[in-house]
């Protein structure tokens, strides 16, 4: 079922670099397959793990070109089973983030980084949060605000304001930073948090 699903979605990338898809239907079918693809139970196949996050990761991206991925990521990841693998996932994240930033590939680079963040949501993994906002900076609002969400859905104040102060750096997104790091100090202000 895993093969038949990935190349299903490889076909469809296809359709969609020659097809107009300005009508939606295209791009809605992508969003389900991809979401279908992640409840695989790939586990259970003899694919090892890093093989299958290489090819996951490098699938988002691709995806990500045409909003495939789009409100959805944290929870592919969840169903991919990233729990146990997130270590591995941002060894390869941040492998893929050096390829496409030596060939040039902006977008792609910044998509990866946001990959990252979304499997340590999926996954949990709070402590990491601060250094991957580090790492994203300003570039990317929606992969912070899933983090900063998350945190706080914890009771994390610390490391919700840990995110938001990491991602206060140059960049195109930097004002959205500061303006919700205003919003958390007031919605936290409000509760009588600290």
């Amino acid at each position: 079922m895993l093969a038949v699903r990935r190349v299903a979605l490889a076909c469809g990338l296809r359709a969609l670099r020659v097809c107009d898809a300005s009508c939606g239907r295209l791009g809605e079918w992508l969003r389900r397959a991809v979401a279908e693809y992640a409840a695989v139970l790939w586990r259970r196949t003899a694919m090892p793990a890093d093989v299958f996050w290489q090819d996951f990761l490098e699938l988002l991206v691709e995806v990500g070109d045409f909003g495939g991925t789009y409100r959805q990521e944290a929870e592919l990841f969840l169903h991919a089973g990233v729990g146990s693998d997130v270590d591995l996932v941002e060894t390869l994240a941040r492998a893929l983030h050096s390829e496409y930033v030596s060939a040039r590939l902006d977008f792609r680079a910044r998509e990866i980084l946001g990959l990252r963040a979304y499997a340590q949501v999926a996954a949990g993994a709070v402590d990491g949060f601060a250094a991957t906002a580090t790492v994203l900076g300003s570039a990317d609002w929606q992969p912070l605000e899933a983090m900063v969400s998350y945190a706080l859905q914890r009771g994390d104040a610390a490391s919700a304001r840990a995110v938001l102060r990491a991602a206060d750096r140059p960049g195109f997104h930097r004002d959205w930073a500061r303006r919700r790091s205003i919003e958390l100090a007031q919605e936290l202000d409000g509760e009588g948090l600290t």
